[in-house]
This record gives structure tokens, sequence and C-alpha cells, in this order.
């Protein structure tokens, strides 16, 4: 994905509390930077994505210290910088846990 592009999700929070958010990943070189923004408010601030070794070599990327309420929100993955590669990087999935 490259930057200025993003993927919406709808998702329900079971209960309000802080959570760590996963991210599967893969770059061919030094990565981007994203943001996952909940809600229309960014959540976690930038998030870079490593060398990974290949676009199809995944890592999985934790940010820690989300704060959710419970209910129903929507989450976009923000894609925010290139990295030297053009691209900021695959996504495989996120997980909220």
């Amino acid at each position: 994905m490259k930057a200025t592009e993003w993927v919406k999700y709808s998702v329900t929070v079971a209960a309000t509390r802080t959570y760590a958010v996963d991210v599967r990943v893969a770059s061919n070189g030094a990565g981007g930077t994203f943001h996952l923004e909940v809600d229309g408010a960014n959540a976690t601030g930038p998030i870079t994505v490593p060398t990974t070794g290949g676009w199809q070599v995944w890592r999985t990327i934790t940010k820690t210290g989300v704060a959710l309420s419970a209910g129903p929100h929507v989450v976009r993955v923000v894609m925010d910088a290139n990295g030297a590669t053009g691209s900021i990087a695959n996504f495989n999935w996120f997980a909220i846990r």
C-alpha cells in the first residue's frame, strides 16, 4: 500500500479498556509509516514498518496502549508515508486484543 491509501473495517469492542493491536506486515526494504484511526481519531500515532526480508515474509507489529470503549467502531488503517521501496508495506491482517 502507498501513502494516502486506507482500508476501513467495522468492529465491535466487548469491553471498555486499553488494548494491544497486532498488524501483520511485510516489506522488501525499509517500509514507511501508517496509523490506525478509530471513529476518525488517530488511535496509535505513527507506526513504522521494518524491513522483513521480502514482500511475503510476514512480521507482526504490536502497538500497545490503544484505549477503546465498548460498542461498535469504525477502524481505518491509514497509510502515511512511503518508505525506501516506494510503498509502505503489504498488509495481511490486524487484530485487537
